[in-house]
């Protein structure tokens, strides 16, 4: 089953509770806080201590307000797959779906207002990155970059590549990265006129077919991660180191997870700590990833996504709606 997961994944990116604290970590756990109704969940966002939203398939979403004690169904008007989800402040968020689909929400979640940019009808639209309540960029699987100035109320497209787009993240209005398929990073400096593009194919990754870069985090303008998984044959999955570079992607290197295991998203409070949601668990640096150790193990249970509110509280979701908190105690 976790292969036919694992593989589904794959193929949407190229077509367009057992404690295991890590030494000299923070003293604190992760705790299982929640469980979404059945199904298959695939985002996390908290504003605050208080307020978070989980999105997943068939236009499903949680929120809480209560910092994870209860968790509401909301409608979200449609029954698409939906992907990712950020919020700027209490009121303003964003999710991408399928079906060339974006809402928007200005109370909260409470109810959603669904565009359709012009473009490829079919497109997912997998990351968004926003530095303000009005300025913000949405990426698609079919090489899409979109661009909004007024909150998301038009999107206009930027930019475009041959293959599928899997993350992105802007550090200001200007400075921006994104990752797509196949072991490509590509590197902004104007707000998306124009990208650079960096295939990693010198890495020494082994005998993949496809690597897949997942979600890239960069801490500062120097030190960022991405992670990666890949496809070995034509059946089984096998894992990727996670790919990091100290000088604002000049060069860039790989990190060894333990059991090889594959990552979807960082978080990092500084330029040494930091965790990132696994295949099996949550794995934690406190050296900048020269290190990764489980702080949590999970065989199997696949974490999708990591969500840090400050450096006392974070969240992580799995893949069939596992809601999990740390605090530091």
């Amino acid at each position: 089953m976790k292969k036919v997961i694992l593989l589904l994944i794959l193929v949407e990116a190229i077509i367009g509770c057992e404690n295991s604290t890590a030494p000299n970590s923070p003293q604190g756990e992760w705790s299982l806080v929640g469980n979404a109704p059945r199904g298959y969940y695939n985002a996390i966002y908290f504003v605050d201590r208080n307020n978070g939203w989980v999105v997943g398939d068939s236009g499903r979403i949680l929120s809480t307000s209560d910092g994870g004690s209860s968790w509401n169904v909301r409608e979200s008007g449609i029954s698409s797959y939906l992907k990712c989800v950020t919020f700027v402040n209490l009121s303003r968020g964003w999710i991408g779906s399928r079906n060339n689909s974006i809402g928007l929400t200005t109370n909260g979640g409470l109810s959603w207002v669904w565009q359709h940019p012009p473009g490829n009808s079919q497109r997912l639209f997998t990351a968004i990155s926003f530095v303000n309540e009005n300025v913000g960029w949405i990426v698609d699987n079919y090489g899409g970059i979109l661009h909004t100035e007024d909150g998301g109320s038009t999107w206009n497209q930027i930019g475009a590549l041959s293959r599928g787009i899997r993350s992105v993240q802007f550090l200001d209005s200007l400075e921006g990265w994104a990752t797509a398929v196949n072991r490509i990073v590509l590197h902004t400096t104007n707000g998306g006129k124009d990208w650079s593009i960096t295939n990693l194919d010198t890495l020494q990754y082994g005998r993949q077919v496809v690597v897949v870069f997942e979600g890239i985090r960069f801490v500062n303008r120097l030190q960022g991660w991405i992670g990666t998984t890949s496809v070995f044959g034509d059946t089984d999955i096998h894992p990727t180191p996670i790919v990091t570079t100290s000088d604002g992607g000049n060069t860039w290197k790989l990190q060894q997870t333990p059991e090889n295991d594959f990552v979807n998203s960082f978080v990092f409070t500084n330029s040494n700590m930091g965790w990132a949601a696994s295949g099996s668990g949550i794995l934690y640096t406190n050296n900048g990833g020269d290190k990764w150790t489980y702080q949590l193990k999970l065989p199997g249970a696949l974490f999708v996504d990591i969500c840090l509110v400050d450096q006392c509280c974070s969240w992580a979701l799995t893949f069939a709606g596992g809601i999990y908190r740390y605090d530091i105690q």
